[in-house]
């Protein structure tokens, strides 16, 4: 499948303190642009068997400029009337400007829906707040009958998106809990502010909440309740040896497009040195070549750990740079956590596949 993320504004009616982003700079895609990164996308599929393509939408809040989204849709849908490729669509939102016009657009045209929410209006409260400072908790759960409608005439699952920060990473075992038993969350997306220095003290207090959620997704899938959660796939894929050492092939079979029609390999490390081009420019083949041919590391430590083969921290590229400069040298915070996940598979095998086996747990394309 090759995939596309459109970043259709820098614009947001919150004000999130780990946005990647940063300070947003009010900008908006032009529809003309995006028809360009669309037409690359069409034009990619041209080398790819499978006939699969993703768009996926984000911001800022895409939704603030929703009559650009439909726009956008509809150039997708005409351009796939001849070529018939399966289309996937998705799109990540805040759920604060939701509404059943918005709901109906979505299921009409099969889109997949993540909502970034990151626990109980506590823990929600402390990063995602708006632009006056508010918490935004109460908004969303004002729109969570949206969430609901959208489940319902959709035949699919919600994606919770949270995010673990120094200031909540204490509270993550309550915060899926509260996530899947209050708000009837099936799948759980969870992701560690790597913006943050964490240190092995503060890893190690992650990964003790980490198992106490393990324990309820143990007891959820023995109740006949099972949810996804994407640790347990990041810990089944943590096991398996790489077929390719830039196993995650951002740039390649993947692309992020910015408001400006600049593109980047993924949304980790966006600075003018590691573009690949732009709709203006076309694809910088000469650094996607050098993406391709990515094998190793030059880094003796790594050369000498137990699971250099199956190692995806090695890999990250983008976050090596965006965290040290050096492709190099691993982002330490995804180096400790892969270590953990493989611990955690080893340690954990016989009851890891005891709910494979016993349970489907769930269902999704996302």
């Amino acid at each position: 499948m090759y995939s596309m993320t459109l970043e259709v504004n820098q614009k947001c009616n919150l004000k999130c303190k780990y946005c990647y982003l940063g300070d947003k700079a009010g900008s908006v895609m032009t529809l003309d642009t995006a028809k360009k990164s669309v037409d690359l996308a069409f034009a990619q599929m041209d080398v790819h068997r499978d006939r699969k393509i993703w768009f996926d939408f984000i911001g800022g809040e895409a939704l603030i400029d929703f009559p650009l989204l439909n726009e956008i849709l509809l150039y997708i849908q005409d351009k796939n009337k001849d070529k018939q490729y399966h289309v996937k669509l998705s799109m990540t939102s805040n759920a604060t400007l939701l509404n059943s016009e918005i709901i109906e657009w979505l299921v009409d045209n099969s889109f997949d829906l993540k909502v970034s929410i990151d626990g109980n209006k506590e823990v929600h409260d402390l990063n995602r707040i708006t632009i006056h400072n508010r918490g935004s908790f109460d908004a969303i759960l004002n729109n969570w009958q949206y969430i609901r409608e959208f489940e319902r005439k959709s035949g699919k699952y919600t994606q919770a998106t949270n995010v673990i920060s120094r200031n909540n990473y204490i509270h993550y075992g309550e915060s899926v809990k509260f996530l899947v038993e209050q708000l009837g969350i099936k799948i759980v997306d969870t992701a560690i502010d790597l913006f943050v220095d964490w240190t092995e003290e503060e890893l190690a207090v992650i990964g003790e909440e980490i198992y106490k959620v393990f324990a309820f997704y143990e007891q959820c899938a023995g109740e006949n309740r099972a949810f996804g959660w994407s640790f347990i796939d990041e810990v089944f894929s943590s096991v398996q040896k790489r077929r390719k050492f830039y196993s995650c092939g951002a740039g390649i079979i993947s692309l992020y497009v910015r408001t400006d029609g600049t593109f980047y390999p993924c949304h980790a490390y966006m600075v003018e040195e590691e573009s690949l081009g732009s709709v203006h420019q076309g694809l910088n083949r000469s650094k996607i070549n050098d993406l391709k041919n990515l094998n190793n590391i030059d880094n003796e430590t790594c050369h000498r750990c137990d699971i250099y083969d199956i190692c995806g921290a090695k890999s990250c590229i983008m976050q090596s740079l965006e965290t040290n400069g050096n492709v190099n040298m691993p982002d330490p915070t995804l180096c400790y956590m892969q270590k953990f996940k493989t611990s955690f598979y080893y340690d954990n095998i016989d009851r890891l596949k005891k709910i494979v086996e016993g349970s489907h747990a769930y269902e999704h394309e996302l």
